[in-house]
């Protein structure tokens, strides 16, 4: 099944080579905000890794100033871990304009 979905992108990280073994890589993750559930012991925001299909999916974006808010295209799928969520695109919507923290 696929879905679009808004997020604000923190960063991201690819991989694109072979590995000692002789295996060869192409992966790629994004670091999506995501709001914590709030405890007395959690609040706020904290980002979570996303999953994309290749390296070619932050390539695509790594020239962008972060953060920015984008629709993603994801596809998921029934695994042996459960549901898998993988980006298949992103779609810059708005760039974020973060303040310097006050200094005191």
């Amino acid at each position: 099944m696929q879905m679009q979905a808004k997020a604000t992108i923190r960063g991201a990280k690819k991989f694109k080579g072979q590995m000692d073994d002789g295996k060869q890589i192409d992966s790629g993750k994004l670091f999506v905000e995501v709001i914590l559930k709030e405890s007395d012991n959690a609040f706020g925001m904290c980002t979570e890794p996303m999953k994309c299909k290749d390296s070619t999916v932050v390539d695509s974006i790594k020239h962008l100033t972060f953060p920015f808010i984008a629709e993603l295209d994801i596809e998921m799928v029934s695994g042996s871990k459960g549901m898998e969520q993988t980006v298949l695109a992103v779609k810059p919507v708005q760039a974020i304009r973060e303040q310097a923290p006050a200094k005191g």
